[in-house]
């Protein structure tokens, strides 16, 4: 039989101005400036909240295996 192997995790690296908080459905990823956060291959939806400033969007990233996606963003 063969084992299936679990993609590699690929990497977002995500600037926002101003700062925002990054959730991935429920997770919280953090706040920007994020560095590298690792996450499955793939087409992810990220909420980007920032309270401070009434401020809340939603982004589509993909996600390669083993290489970093970096994204800067001004709203």
């Amino acid at each position: 039989t063969k084992v299936k192997v679990a993609a590699k995790p690929g990497f977002l690296s995500l600037q926002t101005t101003p700062w925002t908080i990054v959730f991935l459905g429920k997770k919280n990823l953090g706040e920007t400036p994020l560095s590298r956060v690792a996450l499955p291959p793939g087409t992810h939806r990220l909420r980007l909240v920032n309270d401070e400033k009434k401020l809340t969007t939603t982004i589509e990233v993909e996600i390669k295996s083993g290489k970093t996606t970096t994204k800067r963003l001004k709203f």
